[in-house]
């Protein structure tokens, strides 16, 4: 496959991110993403934790008299993927594939249950899973199944895959905090005054056109957020300007905002953690037209940012990718160049560019600062 023009990747976001607020688009976008991925069937999966309670279920490409079997494998399907907690500890919007994950699928001598009776009579290969949410309440994935005809899964489809992962973990979450079935123009103020988390509609300028009920309360509590001459101030800095960042690509290309703006962490005057979401407005069918002059929606969370290292509540704020995510974890430990090299099975050569990117992302050039801003974060949020 080739990876898909800018045009379509943008396209495809701004349909990703209607999603967030009309999850009854999801079928036609998860179709687009399976195709433009090379992929014959896909899934998405939003559920309730601790319940399991299924809050987003959308399928695309699998037969009726495939799909109705898949909850007798529930079990089979994470023992495939190697235990419930590999599935835990693995990376958010990482893809990961079935065939690395489990050799025996990758040799063709499993006998897991489900990957005899469901994949092999179906001709499946293959499968790549992205994680998009792993919070205390829910937790989202989204998997796409390879066919034999359409070959082994490649280095471009990961690469593609990546370039729409932080958009889908994006709408995934904002969908469950604003815990709506379905939006429509005429409707959107109505639904925030009824939504119980604390959301802002902005301009370019950062100015507040729309706050609902939970969010005026929170401004008027001066606490997390606040208002000065109309524009909307965090009293944290550092989380202010991640998020000035963020705002700054929304009212571009969207799909350049890449993490900026998902998942920024904060910490109230009583050490209470939560973290903050935007969603662009300016492009897509749907919200381009809810309120006029908006740039975007700022949705808090009283939820953990992250749960992990300190690596993971950087990442939000610089838009570090996931190996990036890992050198700083390693270099904030005190790991040498070398030796995190070696923890992490490259080259020093490959580390020291991986460092170097980090340097230019969070504005330091020394390890010692990365250190730091490790230690500056901590306890983890």
């Amino acid at each position: 496959m080739r990876i898909p023009a800018a045009e379509t990747v943008s396209d495809i976001v701004g349909s990703i991110y209607d999603c967030a607020l009309d999850p009854d688009r999801w079928p036609a976008t998860l179709a687009r993403l399976r195709i433009v991925l090379g992929f014959a069937q896909a899934t998405l999966s939003l559920q309730a934790r601790p319940s399991g309670r299924v809050l987003l279920n959308v399928a695309d490409g699998i037969p009726t008299e495939w799909l109705v079997r898949v909850p007798d494998y529930g079990a089979d399907i994470v023992a495939l993927w190697g235990g419930q907690a590999t599935i835990e500890n693995a990376p958010l919007e990482e893809p990961i594939l079935l065939s690395d994950a489990n050799r025996a699928v990758a040799d063709g001598t499993s006998t897991n249950r489900f990957h005899v009776e469901w994949h092999g009579p179906q001709s499946l290969i293959d499968t790549m899973t992205i994680g998009l949410a792993r919070e205390n309440d829910s937790f989202a994935t989204a998997s796409f199944v390879r066919h034999a005809d359409q070959g082994p899964i490649g280095a471009e489809e990961r690469v593609t895959a990546r370039l729409f992962a932080p958009h889908m973990r994006r709408a995934v979450i904002i969908s469950r905090l604003l815990d709506a079935t379905r939006l429509a123009a005429l409707t959107f103020v109505a639904t925030l005054e009824s939504t119980n988390a604390p959301i802002l509609i902005i301009d370019g300028a950062m100015h507040v056109l729309h706050a609902n009920a939970a969010a005026r309360r929170m401004l008027d509590a001066r606490d997390v957020l606040s208002q000065r001459g109309g524009r909307l101030r965090m009293h944290d800095p550092l989380a202010e300007s991640a998020l000035a960042a963020a705002m700054r690509d929304s009212v571009g290309e969207q799909d350049a905002i890449g993490r900026r703006g998902l998942g920024v962490p904060f910490r109230d005057s009583r050490g209470a953690a939560g973290a903050l979401h935007l969603l662009p407005l300016v492009q897509g069918s749907l919200r381009s037209s809810l309120v006029p002059g908006a740039a975007a929606a700022l949705f808090v969370s009283s939820a953990e940012a992250r749960r992990g290292n300190v690596g993971a509540i950087v990442a939000p704020l610089f838009d570090l990718t996931p190996a990036e995510v890992r050198v700083f974890d390693l270099v904030a430990s005190g790991q040498s160049v070398k030796e995190a090299a070696s923890s992490l099975g490259i080259s020093v050569g490959t580390m020291r560019t991986h460092l170097a990117r980090l340097f230019e992302k969070t504005g330091t050039s020394r390890q010692s600062a990365l250190v730091r801003m490790a230690a500056n974060l901590s306890p983890p949020i």
